[in-house]
């Protein structure tokens, strides 16, 4: 199957013929291919019982490293219609990463905290006290009872000069902002949700992004896929969905930089069991917490500088 022409009407039939054939007759697209249906996926161009009818058969199916490798090319590719906000938000960020001489730290946060204070906002507020220039992305919303990033950001006084810049992925791309919300219709996630934890927007010049993985089969994917686009990373297991590390547990946690991977740490025992400082876990009581931290870093669990140290491992490492 060959891609199609820019001079035929766009159809995800053939494409549909070949990851559709249920879990076991299933095949998997190469790249070029991948990328000719996200591409076209982004356009608008496929109809919604199509674009149903992809979404569910690469959920089933499961997404291989070329797959994925192909659509965020797509993505990348596609041009978003970012507002003037947005542009200048990222030139800001590639201006503060070249006068620091540090990249920018890219951090998707998608999933919100349910049981415990959402943190991603500490790892941002962490690494801007540090001097790194900080994108967090992200939904402002999602479903049931979970606070995202977004909530907190807004509750935040960041003690710094160059704080943290979040946005949402609707002001990034709305086109990828749209598949998302389709979770809301199908009732299930898409192929979307893991794209956007590994998205950097490629109009920043130089990154360094800090992913995470629920299940221990995306651990591999990850890695495989950032190997392959050449993007330096560190990837860790998520706490609450999130890419940061536990309170007081360090999760095993690897580094991606020039197309070589290896590990930076293996996960950490529980040694004593501690006190919970957390017990309110709304928006505003978790920016108080976030705020607390910043100023008496002395005062924070041991995990987030544990994180953070090992994020500046990945900048500094020379392969």
């Amino acid at each position: 199957m060959s891609a199609p022409s820019s001079t035929t009407p766009f159809s995800a039939a053939a494409f549909i013929k070949e990851i559709g054939r249920g879990k076991d007759g299933a095949r998997s697209l190469p790249i070029e291919q991948a990328q000719a249906l996200f591409a076209g996926i982004l356009r608008g161009d496929v109809p919604e019982l199509e674009l149903g009818a992809v979404l569910i058969a690469l959920r089933v199916k499961g997404e291989t490293e070329q797959e994925i490798t192909g659509f965020l090319q797509a993505i990348a590719q596609h041009p978003a219609a970012c507002s003037e906000r947005v542009s200048s938000t990222l030139s800001g960020l590639n201006e503060q990463a070249q006068r620091t001489g540090r990249p920018v730290v890219v951090i998707p946060s998608y999933n919100g905290a349910r049981r415990k204070p959402n943190f991603t906002p500490l790892l941002a507020g962490l690494l801007a006290h540090q001097g790194y220039p900080v994108l967090v992305h992200g939904l402002g919303t999602e479903s049931g009872a979970r606070v995202t990033s977004a909530a907190v950001f807004q509750h935040l006084q960041w003690p710094m000069p160059c704080p943290p810049v979040y946005l949402s992925m609707a002001e990034l791309n709305p086109a990828v902002a749209r598949l998302l919300e389709l979770r809301n219709r199908l009732g299930v996630r898409n192929c979307t949700h893991t794209l956007v934890k590994l998205l950097v927007p490629a109009s920043l010049t130089n990154s360094v992004l800090v992913t995470s993985y629920t299940h221990p089969e995306f651990w591999h994917l990850q890695r495989a896929v950032l190997q392959a686009m050449g993007q330096t990373a560190l990837v860790l297991r998520a706490h609450e969905g999130e890419p940061v590390a536990a309170p007081y547990r360090v999760p095993r946690m690897d580094g991606v930089k020039a197309g070589a991977t290896w590990c930076i740490s293996e996960p950490e025992a529980v040694f004593t069991e501690q006190p919970d400082p957390h017990p309110d876990i709304d928006a505003q009581a978790t920016a108080r917490l976030v705020e607390r931290w910043l100023a008496d870093p002395q005062a924070m669990p041991h995990g987030f500088a544990r994180q953070v140290d090992a994020i500046a491992q990945v900048v500094n490492a020379n392969l």
